[in-house]
């Protein structure tokens, strides 16, 4: 199993989480708006993926905040991934 596919993949997850997050901030006044919830899936080649799915209910600014900060940790963590890879490739080819 192949380690930058798969932080690509949560830096991408990240990315629609934060789109989805922002889209409700920005409605959140829009008369008749119903909130969108980040919904993750996993991926048979060891990713994952994530969708939108309306909930029904108003926007809650409070959840909203919390998902992004939970979102920008998410891309921290998978920055970090990516660098950890990177330096372990390097210290390999150092080795050989």
């Amino acid at each position: 199993m192949e380690i930058l596919p798969i932080a690509a993949s949560s830096l991408n997850a990240a990315a629609t989480v934060t789109a989805v997050r922002a889209d409700n901030i920005v409605n959140a006044t829009t008369p008749n708006f119903t909130a969108n919830e980040p919904v993750y899936s996993s991926q048979i080649n060891g990713g994952v993926a994530v969708f939108a799915q309306d909930i029904g209910q108003p926007v809650n600014l409070t959840l909203e905040v919390i998902g992004l900060k939970s979102a920008l940790d998410q891309y921290k963590a998978s920055v970090a991934l990516i660098k950890t890879s990177d330096d372990m490739s390097k210290a390999l080819l150092d080795i050989a």
